[in-house]
């Protein structure tokens, strides 16, 4: 009889991770859950994450693809929600116009870093005044107990285009399919599937594709719903 021997590293002698069926990386979940799948565990509290000390260890390509999406639609102005260092910010737009949005901590060492350069206190209750032909928000809707707030702030900023990323959880080797996240400092993560129903809710979805599989992160461009006959 030919076959194959199952080799296994852990005295469990199970596959570390939860990882969904065939079929459930396809589905979505209701509306009210985010689309996530039914019976997934998020988290209930959101934790400050300091990611001042952080310069290309995440996201380049999305910043990278968002330059693209500047330069072919000649556009100047970028609003960077959740900045952080601002590392890739100032790296891929260094020369247009920009503005970063973080916690009010973060803000105050951006600009005793970068005085020449505008930061805002990201407040979901206020949306600033602000010229922003892209919006990037690179890895931020995970961390949020309301996601439903930045989607509403970017809408109302009112850009040409969006460009957003978050993990695919189903990327992960260690999957955690029902919840919560490996990292602490995330309330939910989305399947591919679950994410471009929850961003589709909001904008029109123009790409979504895997930017980097080996960080698991899924990266969409959207643009807002345009009123028929609106300028």
């Amino acid at each position: 009889m030919f076959g194959f021997d199952i080799v296994r590293t852990n005295p469990a002698g199970s596959i570390i991770g939860s990882f969904p069926p065939h079929t459930e990386y396809f589905s979505v979940g209701r509306p009210e859950n985010y689309f996530i799948h039914e019976g997934y565990k998020n988290r209930t509290e959101a934790i400050y994450y300091d990611d001042t000390g952080n310069t290309n260890q995440w996201q380049m390509e999305v910043y990278k693809f968002a330059r693209e999406v500047l330069d072919q639609s000649k556009l100047k102005y970028v609003c960077d929600i959740g900045c952080g260092s601002a590392y890739k910010l100032l790296k891929y737009f260094g020369d247009c116009n920009t503005i970063g949005l973080d916690v009010a901590k973060t803000c105050e060492w951006l600009g005793a870093k970068y005085p020449g350069r505008e930061w805002l206190e990201l407040d979901f209750s206020t949306v600033p005044a602000l010229q922003a032909d892209v919006v990037i928000a690179a890895d931020v809707v995970e961390h949020l107990l309301y996601p439903d707030q930045l989607m509403s702030y970017i809408a109302a900023l009112d850009p040409k285009y969006v460009v957003l990323s978050t993990p695919d959880r189903n990327l992960f080797r260690t999957g955690t399919h029902n919840g919560p996240p490996g990292n602490p400092a995330h309330i939910r993560e989305w399947s591919f599937a679950e994410f471009e129903a929850y961003v589709a809710s909001h904008f029109q979805v123009l790409d979504h594709f895997i930017s980097n599989s080996r960080q698991a992160t899924q990266c969409l461009l959207c643009a807002p719903r345009r009123v028929e006959g609106a300028s």
